[in-house]
């Protein structure tokens, strides 16, 4: 599963939406107005999918589902390298 389509999942999952609903390029804040508790839940779902707890004041930064996917792409190079 590439990256883009396994933050489509995440994303899905913590805004309770079809995945395929998602463009590569859909601001995340947009989505389904993100709030404190789909922030949480996001957080929630990248952990369980990489394994990794994300930096939340990065989460913050990242605007698209694209952006997005570059975070984990990130995560992963990261937790190889360690």
């Amino acid at each position: 599963m590439s990256e883009l389509a396994t933050i489509k999942t995440i994303i899905a999952r913590a805004f309770f939406i079809p995945a395929d609903a998602i463009a590569d390029d859909a601001d995340i804040a947009e989505i389904k107005g993100m709030d404190s508790l789909t922030f949480e839940a996001l957080m929630l779902e990248i952990e369980e999918a990489t394994g990794q707890e994300p930096d939340p004041v990065a989460l913050m930064d990242v605007r698209t589902v694209a952006d997005l996917a570059r975070m984990i792409e990130e995560m992963k190079a990261a937790a190889q390298r360690a």
